[in-house]
C-alpha cells in the first residue's frame, strides 16, 4: 500500500454535498438501507452508550482494583486476560468475514449467521479445553484456579458473532446496548463482592453469570435483525476460505496484545501485572472511539469495490482521518491526566502504573489506525498480507517482551506493545489502500501526529495542575486538527447528508 500525496484531502465545493452525491449506481451498490445522517445518528447514539459503559466499567475496575490491591487483582486479571484470548482465538476471523458477507448477501444471511455461530461454538468449547487441561496441571500459578472458572465463560462468547448481523445491517446501536448491559451486571456483581467480602473465585463465577445473562439478551435481539438459519456445509466452507488467514492473525495478536501479561507475570510477579493491567485497562476502555468508527466502516467497504474511484477515495480519508484524529487526541489527553487518573481510581498503592500508561497511550493511536486499516482489508477479503505482518509483529513482540519485561517490567512491556501498535497501525492502512486502489491522505494524517507530538512535549515543559493540563492538551490539539484542515466542515457534510448510503 503506496502511499499518496494529499489529492484525497481537500476535496472541492463539488464534492462537498457527501457521498450520497455519487451516482445512483453508486448508492444501489452501498447496499444501506439508512442515509448517510440516519447511519450518523445511530453511531451517536452508540458512542453515548459507550460512554455511559466507559463510566461504569472505570468505577467498577476502581472498585475491584482497590479491593484486590495490587497482587490480588494481577492474578484476576491475568486469568481474565487468558479467558478473553481464548475467545479472541476461538473467533478465527469469522465475525468479520461473516458480518461482511451479510453486507453484501442479503438473501442468504440467515444461512451465513447460523453456519458462522456454529463454527465459533465448536472453536471456543476447543479453546475451553485447552484452558480447563492447562489450569488443571497448574500452568498459570497461583491463577489457574481462576482461569478455569473464567474459562466455562468462553464457549459463550461464541454468541458474540450475533453483532455481525447487527454490523452488516447498519445497527452500531445493538453491539453497545449488550456492552452496556454486561458493564451495568458485572458493576453489580463487584460491588456484591465487596460489601459481603467475597472470594475471587466467587468473582469469576458472577462473571460467567454475567456473560450467561448477556448472551441471552443478545440472542433475543438478533432474532428482529437476522434471524438465524440453518448452518451449511457448503456456507462454512466459504467462511473457512475466507477467514483462515484472520485466524492466523487472531492468534498473532493475541500473543502480542494479551500474552505480555503472562511474559510478564513468571518473570515478575503478580503486582507487575496489577500494575500493567490497571494501565492497560484505560486502553482497553479508549477503544470504544475506534469501535463506533469502524462500526459503520465495515459494510460500507465491503461494498466499495462497486463504487467509482472518487468514492473510494473519499470513503478511505475520512476513515483514516477520523481514525488518527481519535488515535492522537485520545493519546493526549492520557498523557496529561495519567498521574490524576492512575490515583483517583487506584489509589496510591498503584503509582507506578503512571509510566506504563503514557507509554500505552501512544501505542493507542496505532491501536486506531489498525482498527481502520484491518477492517478495511478484511471487509475486502485482503486478509493473507494482514496474517503476515501480524505473524511477523507477534514474533518479534514475543521476543521483546523478555527482554523488557525482565529488565523493565510493566514499562518494560508497554513500551514494547507501544511499538508494536504503531507497527501494526501503519501497516494495516497502508495495506488498507492497496486493497481500495486509493490513496492515503499523508499530509494531513503526518499533520495530526506532529501535532500530538507537539502538544505533549508542552505540556512536559509546562507543568501545570490538572484540570489546567487536560483543558490545554484538549485545546491545542483541537486547534491544531482544525488549522491544519484534518477534519473540515465537508466532512461534517458528508455525515450528516440525507442521502442513502
Amino acid at each position: 500500500m503506496t502511499s499518496p500525496g494529499s489529492a484525497t484531502t481537500e476535496p472541492d465545493e463539488r464534492d462537498t454535498a457527501s457521498v450520497g452525491s455519487a451516482p445512483a449506481a453508486d448508492r444501489a451498490a452501498s447496499g444501506g438501507s439508512r442515509s448517510a445522517r440516519g447511519l450518523s445518528l445511530a453511531t451517536l447514539v452508540s458512542f453515548g452508550l459507550r460512554l455511559v459503559g466507559l463510566v461504569v466499567g472505570m468505577a467498577t475496575t476502581s472498585m475491584l482494583a482497590r479491593y484486590l490491591n495490587p497482587d490480588g487483582y494481577g492474578l484476576f486479571a491475568l486469568a481474565l486476560t487468558l479467558g478473553t484470548a481464548a475467545a479472541q482465538v476461538a473467533d478465527m476471523g469469522t465475525t468479520i468475514t461473516v458480518s461482511s458477507r451479510i453486507a453484501r448477501e442479503k438473501v442468504a444471511a440467515g444461512r451465513i449467521l447460523g453456519t458462522g455461530l456454529l463454527i465459533r461454538t465448536l472453536v471456543a468449547l476447543a479453546a475451553t479445553a485447552v484452558l480447563l487441561v492447562l489450569a488443571a496441571q497448574g500452568a498459570f500459578g497461583a491463577s489457574s484456579g481462576i482461569v478455569s472458572v473464567i474459562a466455562v465463560a468462553t464457549p459463550l462468547s461464541a454468541a458474540a458473532i450475533l453483532t455481525a448481523g447487527a454490523t452488516a445491517r447498519f445497527r452500531p446501536e445493538v453491539s453497545a446496548v449488550l456492552a452496556l448491559v454486561q458493564g451495568v451486571l458485572w458493576l453489580v456483581a463487584v460491588v456484591v463482592i465487596v460489601r459481603t467480602g467475597g472470594e475471587v473465585v466467587l468473582l469469576a463465577w458472577l462473571f460467567v453469570a454475567v456473560v450467561t445473562v448477556q448472551t441471552g439478551i443478545g440472542v433475543l435481539i438478533n432474532r428482529r435483525l437476522v434471524p438465524l438459519g440453518r448452518p451449511s456445509w457448503a456456507e462454512a466452507g466459504r467462511i473457512f476460505a475466507l477467514s483462515w488467514p484472520l485466524a492466523v492473525s487472531s492468534l498473532a495478536v493475541m500473543v502480542y496484545y494479551r500474552l505480555g501479561s503472562v511474559v510478564l507475570f513468571h518473570l515478575q510477579g503478580a503486582a507487575e501485572v496489577g500494575y500493567y493491567s490497571a494501565a492497560y485497562k484505560f486502553l482497553d476502555v479508549a477503544q470504544l472511539g475506534p469501535a463506533m468508527l469502524v462500526a459503520p466502516l465495515l459494510p460500507i467497504v465491503a461494498t466499495s469495490l462497486a463504487m467509482n474511484a472518487h468514492r473510494r477515495e473519499l470513503i478511505l480519508s475520512l476513515a483514516t482521518r477520523t481514525g488518527v484524529v481519535i488515535g492522537a487526541g485520545t493519546a493526549v489527553l492520557l498523557i496529561a491526566l495519567a498521574p490524576a487518573l492512575v490515583g483517583y481510581l487506584y489509589g496510591d498503592d498503584y503509582a507506578p502504573a503512571v509510566r506504563p500508561l503514557i507509554l500505552l497511550a501512544v501505542a493507542f493511536v496505532g491501536v486506531t489506525l489498525g482498527y481502520v486499516g484491518t477492517t478495511i482489508c478484511s471487509a475486502l477479503g485482503l486478509v493473507r498480507p494482514i496474517a503476515v505482518l501480524t505473524v511477523s509483529m507477534a514474533v518479534a513482540n514475543l521476543a521483546a517482551q523478555f527482554w523488557a519485561c525482565a529488565r523493565w517490567g510493566a514499562t518494560g512491556a508497554a513500551a514494547v506493545a507501544a511499538g508494536t501498535e504503531l507497527i501494526i497501525g501503519v501497516g494495516t492502512c497502508l495495506l488498507a489502500a492497496r486493497a481500495m486502489t486509493a490513496r492515503l491522505p499523508v499530509r494531513e494524517l503526518a499533520s495530526v501526529f506532529l501535532a500530538g507530538a507537539a502538544t505533549v512535549a508542552l505540556l512536559w515543559l509546562v507543568r501545570l495542575p490538572w484540570p489546567v493540563e487536560a483543558a490545554l492538551a484538549g485545546g491545542l490539539f483541537a486547534a491544531a486538527v482544525l488549522l491544519t484542515r484534518a477534519l473540515t466542515v465537508a466532512d461534517l457534510r458528508r455525515v450528516l447528508s440525507r442521502r442513502a448510503l
